[in-house]
């Protein structure tokens, strides 16, 4: 594209306008098919799964228009995102279906991922069991898996480049905002983040989807990054929901869960430390000696065809539940995109 590429994450590519722009103010960010899981990055594409990414945060951002965040709309066509004037005018063989144009916030991001849960299940699930404490949040003893809460709780997490988020209580998080003389903001912006919380878990509710948690990311009060995409929280069907808390089950996630399911089963190579081979590479964590070579051997494993199907079937099956629309027709009259 004549650009230069300023970062590449698990999915997504960021690109400098400067130099076609003049200036440094926006991003180009490009989502990808990349998939990883439990933090390792596979050798294996979703289809569909970048497409999906940027078009249910276009979609989540223009119906959170009331609260502020990063995408920067577009000068020739209402309801667009400026990915769609590049393409017009600079770079047209862009794929609009994949890029969305935001805000430098280069330097202003909070150092940690903003996540509230409705439901408890997760990642902090296992300490609940222990200690009926989740982030230093004292919760009613003995609720099943993926119970509903009274209220959705605030748990945030480290951002970890390599490896493994921590999760981490909330006064930790309010000590490390005020180290910054930001937690008045902050404490403003958990409120933020709860309501729209309340907002789009109703909104879901109504069509017959619970988003049981979700992860944001944000730069003051500025919201940024994906938001409410299957990569950054757990949808599930109010249905399956249901029937998962009679049977005593996980429900079923619309997200790479088939993928996380495979990999949980796939055999190592690496001891176990009890005479036998691990299984899973959910169980090679990052502080382990040998973390390097997991890396190395995680990106050599081949997932089967159908678990990558079965997948990309999710994906856009939540899409369209959210939205209402094609992922096609979304991306068409919505985005704009010049579809082959």
């Amino acid at each position: 594209m004549g650009l230069v590429r300023i970062s590449q994450g698990k999915v997504r590519d960021t690109w400098s306008l400067e130099k076609l722009l003049g200036h440094n103010d926006y991003l180009l960010v490009v989502a990808t098919d990349r998939i990883s899981i439990f933090d390792y990055v596979l050798n294996a594409l979703i289809p569909k799964k970048g497409e999906v990414l940027t078009a249910l945060t276009h979609f989540w951002l223009n119906m959170l228009s009331g609260f502020e965040n990063h995408l920067i709309p577009s000068e020739l066509e209402s309801g667009y995102n400026f990915a769609y004037d590049l393409a017009e005018d600079f770079l047209f063989d862009l794929p609009i279906e994949r890029c969305l144009v935001v805000k430098n916030l280069t330097g202003k991001m909070y150092p940690a991922e903003m996540i509230f849960r409705a439901h408890i299940g997760g990642s902090v699930y296992p300490e609940y069991q222990k200690t009926g404490i989740v982030a230093g949040q004292q919760l009613p003893i003995g609720l099943p898996k993926w119970s509903k809460l009274e209220e959705p709780i605030f748990t945030p997490s480290t951002k970890e480049e390599f490896g493994n988020d921590i999760n981490k209580d909330v006064d930790y998080f309010y000590s490390v905002m005020e180290s910054l003389n930001l937690k008045a903001e902050a404490e403003e912006v958990v409120l933020m983040l709860k309501e729209i919380y309340g907002i789009v878990y109703k909104y879901a509710e109504d069509r017959g989807i619970l988003i049981l948690d979700s992860k944001f990311e944000v730069a003051g009060k500025i919201l940024a990054d994906e938001i409410l995409t299957p990569d950054s929280s757990r949808f599930t069907i109010i249905e399956d929901w249901e029937k998962s808390m009679e049977e005593g089950r996980d429900p079923s996630f619309y997200d790479k869960q088939p993928i996380r399911d495979w990999g949980a089963t796939v055999p190592t190579p690496f001891s176990d430390g009890k005479g036998g081979l691990i299984t899973g590479l959910n169980k090679l964590k990052s502080e382990n000696p040998e973390y390097l070579k997991y890396i190395e051997f995680a990106q050599k494993v081949e997932v089967p065809e159908a678990v990558i199907s079965a997948a990309s079937k999710r994906y856009t099956t939540i899409f369209e539940m959210i939205t209402g629309d094609t992922l096609e027709y979304y991306q068409v009259e919505k985005m704009g995109a010049l579809l082959n």
